[in-house]
């Protein structure tokens, strides 16, 4: 996303690629349900702070499962913890 300010519709938005053959990734609903309470935040509700997203940890998808790419995840979160530090600033 690093081309300008991130906005809850780019989460709501957002799609991840699955992790490389022989990864299983973060769990695909407890990524998506993170992202949707990071853009409630980003629209000016709730309150989840930047060290809160910074704290956050997925489990693994079921066994045998795919999830979404942690690389991918993490880059996201780098930049939602940033565009809420800059709403609290």
């Amino acid at each position: 996303m690093g081309d300008g300010e991130l906005t809850a519709e780019d989460l709501r938005n957002v799609t991840f690629e699955k992790p490389p053959w022989g990864k299983r990734g973060y769990d695909e609903k407890s990524v998506q349900d993170f992202v949707a309470l990071a853009a409630r935040r980003l629209d000016g509700r709730g309150h989840l702070s930047a060290e809160d997203v910074r704290a956050v940890r997925f489990n693994k998808p079921p066994f045998g499962k795919r999830g979404f790419d942690e690389q991918q995840v993490d880059a996201l979160l780098d930049d939602i913890a940033a565009a809420i530090a800059d709403l609290d600033a």
